[in-house]
């Protein structure tokens, strides 16, 4: 279960000052972070400054949210050291906006982990619900049809003040529509060498199966288009990364690309791969092995 505190306080910040306090600690610091919790309580208090954005964005639609790398449920306020800032948006399910676009859309019934820690307050309406679940991270490989060991742990809304911090990798959720249109503000760890290499997972409920990875990173796409078109040299690259990537996913991407490309060593490359330390590149290496031996005893 996420981390809830019900913080109560009068005091009101700015979003400027709410930027530059997240800039001044350790967003590492799981701790700090959650000490936090106080100054965006504040932010929450501050029923103004959302409104005044939004009008601005409206004033120039030529440059409505450059910045958002995300979907249209997301609102970028601002960055800073290692961090940025969203709101987002939780329609009600009778909202037009569900009807027309769905309810994936808006990540309701995706069940899912985060490979970083964030801090969230309820910032308008009664809030989304979420189902939680808890699991051992260091227990999964990470591959696609995975069943993951799932403990669900409750139910919780984010109404208004309400602050969660959202662990990474320990806390599951399955959000789920809002009473009536809700806001929540939320202040996102964002350091690279985490995101991008730290797994995140889509669930099926209730089997816990590993539906898809969402973690951003390029590597795995490059990889697919080097098996694609790649050359001699392309190959030598590959055959380097596969060695000496210092992150699991990648490894087993140069592995899976080299493979396809050298079919006539794809037995001894996955052989190699099935002594590889990490668990999301030997598990999967030796499936991709039973795989091949089971199809050569067919063509035999």
């Amino acid at each position: 279960m996420p981390i809830i505190q019900d913080v109560s306080t009068d005091q009101i910040v700015s979003l400027e000052e709410t930027l530059d306090y997240f800039s001044s600690i350790d967003i590492a610091d799981r701790e700090a972070l959650l000490g936090g919790a106080s100054t965006l309580r504040a932010l929450a208090n501050n029923r103004t400054f959302l409104a005044q954005l939004i009008v601005d964005e409206l004033k120039n639609l030529d440059t409505l949210q450059q910045t958002n790398m995300y979907s249209a449920q997301v609102f970028t306020l601002g960055k800073g050291r290692n961090f940025f800032m969203r709101a987002n948006f939780w329609p009600a399910l009778n909202d037009s906006v569900v009807q027309v676009s769905g309810l994936r859309q808006f990540f309701y019934d995706t069940p899912h982990d985060h490979n970083f820690d964030f801090l969230t307050v309820g910032y308008h309406g009664p809030g989304y619900l979420s189902d939680f679940y808890e699991y051992d991270h260091d227990s999964v490989a990470g591959y696609i049809g995975e069943k993951v060991a799932l403990r669900y742990v409750g139910r919780e809304a984010l109404p208004r003040g309400r602050i969660m911090l959202y662990r990474a990798s320990v806390d599951i959720h399955n959000q789920l529509p809002p009473e009536s249109f809700s806001i929540s503000v939320n202040v996102m760890s964002d350091i690279a060498s985490q995101v991008t290499t730290v797994n995140q997972y889509m669930l099926e409920l209730p089997s816990g199966i590993i539906t898809e990875l969402g973690n951003r990173t390029s590597l795995p796409l490059i990889c697919e288009a080097a098996a694609e078109i790649g050359d001699e040299e392309c190959m030598d690259v590959l055959d380097q990364l596969r060695r000496t990537h210092p992150y699991p996913r990648g490894r087993f991407s140069a592995h899976h690309a080299l493979a396809r490309l050298r079919k006539q060593d794809a037995h001894r490359i996955w052989s190699e791969a099935a002594a590889d330390p990490a668990k999301y590149v030997h598990v999967q290496a030796r499936i991709r092995l039973a795989q091949m031996e089971g199809e050569a005893l067919v063509t035999a």
